[in-house]
């Protein structure tokens, strides 16, 4: 059954997104590419800017399965942790890496209260709650802040590989979360103890 017209908007929109940034790819681009008339685009979203929410949206639920899927084989919560970062690795060293589309949309609308924007922040709630139920799983002390910090890591790794075009930001963000992950096996990780 082929996708939806709806679905297949969104699929052509972050194709160009991840290529040509967000506000230099024109709506008049995207319906030509999609093959689509303007109303599918405002009958389904409303606007360009809801439209990018979509994506956004789809794009966070696409990574936050594939990374789920890239563990699924590892039985020990604690090394699907670490597996997280190497599918990161993995996805920075493939051909079809763009960079970070989060990053890329918090910089181009940088009013936190932007749709875009929230949407970018919520995409970084659900990788740390992705963190977080393997932090509860593999019993590992304070799974609240050191989500927060493994999601913090990962995120920065994304945004350093753009930069750099390499897997080696994953591979080092691998090693900070091992260091955390011996921690949090030996003391909570406390704001006071972050602190020292």
């Amino acid at each position: 059954m082929p996708p939806s017209k709806k679905q297949h908007l969104i699929s052509c929109a972050r194709r160009l997104f991840e290529s040509e940034g967000f506000h230099t790819t024109g709506i008049d681009r995207i319906l030509e590419e999609a093959g689509v008339a303007k109303m599918t685009l405002y009958n389904n979203f409303g606007s360009k800017d809801m439209l990018i929410v979509a994506v956004l949206n789809d794009t966070s639920q696409d990574m936050l399965n594939r990374l789920s899927a890239s563990v699924t084989h590892i039985n020990d919560p604690y090394e699907q942790i670490l597996g997280i970062f190497d599918a990161l690795a993995q996805w920075h060293d493939s051909d079809d890496f763009c960079g970070c589309m989060f990053q890329a949309a918090v910089a181009e609308f940088p009013d936190p209260e932007s749709e875009p924007a929230k949407a970018a922040q919520s995409h970084l709630l659900r990788l740390t709650e992705l963190f977080y139920g393997l932090c509860i799983r593999a019993e590992l002390d304070d799974a609240r802040t050191l989500s927060s910090m493994l999601a913090m890591i990962a995120s920065g790794a994304n945004c350093t590989a753009r930069q750099i075009r390499t897997d080696l930001p994953a591979k080092h963000a691998r090693q900070i979360a091992e260091i955390l992950l011996e921690r949090a096996c030996s003391r909570p990780l406390s704001s006071s103890t972050i602190a020292n």
